[in-house]
């Protein structure tokens, strides 16, 4: 039952460790390398028509809890910076939505016992709403909203410019993060690293 994964065994102690923090370095890095990518590879303005960014950040806080979600607040501010996307202060700003987008699908997972191996019905629901529709939605309209208060685009701009964040962000989270969720995860829940609870 998917409940399971989230459930402790009788006896079972959980505790943050050195493999935490290497997990942590793990995502970071590689959210570096595909935010980086995907920025440069298909690049429409401050916005990327495809960043598969997105889909890391929300399976990192699903199978890692807050190491996760830290890693998907530290990553974009590499990356932006690296493929030029958005000066240091604006990726700075966009920090509240990204861990909000780190932490969504982490949190949504925990509450409503979702596997991360997609098996059922009901785990396919968490993951779109909560995986992909919301918290693309808080960052398209969080990360528009910082482009016009730093005056990088218009107020005019900024229905479009939201459109083609949340466009660019669910659909690469949904197909990409979709399958490494369905075929990496019954590997990760076994692993030590994998945590039940936020940290652990």
């Amino acid at each position: 039952m998917a409940s399971n994964v989230w459930t402790l065994e009788e006896g079972e102690v959980r505790r943050p460790g050195i493999v935490h923090v290497v997990m942590l370095a793990l995502f970071t890095g590689i959210g570096i390398v595909v935010g980086t990518f995907g920025s440069l590879a298909i690049p429409l303005g401050f916005v990327s028509a495809f960043w598969p960014g997105q889909a890391v950040q929300s399976i990192g806080s699903i199978w890692f809890g807050w190491w996760g979600g830290i890693a998907a607040g530290l990553f974009p501010l590499i990356s932006n910076s690296l493929s030029g996307s958005a000066p240091l202060p604006v990726s700075i700003a966009y920090l509240p939505a990204n861990i909000l987008q780190g932490m969504i699908a982490g949190w949504a997972f925990r509450k409503y016992k979702a596997d991360p191996s997609l098996v059922e019905k009901s785990d396919w629901s968490v993951w779109i709403i909560w995986g992909a529709l919301v918290p693309n939605a808080i960052g398209a309209a969080w990360g528009s909203t910082m482009l016009v208060a730093f005056g990088l685009i218009t107020q005019a701009a900024q229905l479009t410019t939201f459109l083609g964040w949340f466009i660019g962000n669910t659909i690469p989270t949904i197909i990409l993060g979709s399958l490494v969720l369905k075929y990496v995860s019954p590997l990760v829940v076994k692993a030590k690293a994998f945590c039940k609870g936020y940290w652990a």
